[in-house]
C-alpha cells in the first residue's frame, strides 16, 4: 500500500484520478496521474442540511458546537455528542482536517450529557465534563493497530500505540463482549469500569 500524504482529488475520469501533493506551507509539489479499475472515494464529514440550516447551532461545516458540558452555547436546551460535533483542528495543515472522534471518547460524551440533563431538570447547575479520552482497537484483517490516547486531544497525559497480529483478534473477542453488554442492557459493568479506573481511564473528569 502507497501513501499520498497533503494531498486532494481534484478531478476523477474513467479509470484514472487526479490528486495535488502540497508541501506544509500549501504549495502544489507534485501532480499525480492514478489509474485504477476500482475505486472509493469518502467525502469530507459534514452537518445535516437541516440542522446545519439552524442560526448558532453549528459551524459553518454543519458540526453542533458544544461548549465544556457538550451542550449548545445558545440553544441551552439542545446537548450533543458523538462526529456531529464541531471540535476544531488538532493543528493546521495543507488540505482541512478534521479531528477523529472514536467509541469511548463518544461514550464519554454521552455519560456527561446524561449526567448533565438530570442536574439541569433538577434545577443543579452543569458540572459534568467528559475527558475524551480514547481508546481503540484498529482491524486491519489478519493484523491491527491498538491505541490509547489520554485525552484523545493533544496535549496528551498517556500516548501508547502497538500493532499485531493480537488486535485482531482482541477485536473479534471485544465485538463479543460489547453485543453482549449491549443485551443485557448494561454499557458500563463494574468490573470494566474498576479494570479502566486502575489503567487511569475515566470516562469524566
Amino acid at each position: 500500500m502507497h501513501f499520498i500524504t497533503n494531498a486532494k482529488v481534484t478531478r476523477v475520469e474513467a479509470g484514472k484520478m487526479f490528486v495535488e501533493q502540497y508541501d506544509d506551507d500549501g504549495a502544489v509539489i507534485k501532480n499525480h496521474e492514478l489509474a485504477f479499475s476500482y475505486s472509493m472515494m469518502l467525502p469530507a464529514f459534514k452537518g445535516v442540511d437541516c440542522v446545519a440550516k439552524v442560526d448558532g447551532l453549528c459551524n459553518p461545516r454543519g458540526f453542533v458546537l458544544v461548549d465544556e458540558n457538550q451542550r449548545n452555547p445558545k440553544y441551552t436546551n439542545i446537548y450533543s455528542a458523538g462526529v456531529c460535533i464541531a471540535i476544531p483542528p488538532v493543528e493546521a495543515t495543507p488540505v482541512p482536517t478534521g479531528a477523529p472522534k472514536t467509541g469511548y471518547m463518544i461514550e464519554s460524551m454521552v455519560t456527561a450529557i446524561v449526567h448533565n440533563i438530570h442536574d439541569d431538570l433538577a434545577g443543579k447547575p452543569l458540572t459534568h465534563r467528559a475527558t475524551w479520552n480514547a481508546i481503540c482497537l484498529a482491524d486491519m484483517g489478519d493484523t491491527g493497530a491498538a491505541f490509547v490516547a489520554l485525552p484523545q486531544i493533544p496535549p496528551r497525559n498517556v500516548a501508547w500505540m502497538k500493532k499485531g497480529k493480537w488486535v485482531h483478534y482482541a477485536k473479534i473477542a471485544f465485538e463479543k463482549y460489547f453485543i453482549r453488554k449491549m443485551k443485557k442492557g448494561t454499557s458500563e459493568p463494574f468490573y470494566e469500569k474498576y479494570v479502566l479506573k486502575a489503567l487511569g481511564i475515566h470516562r469524566l473528569e
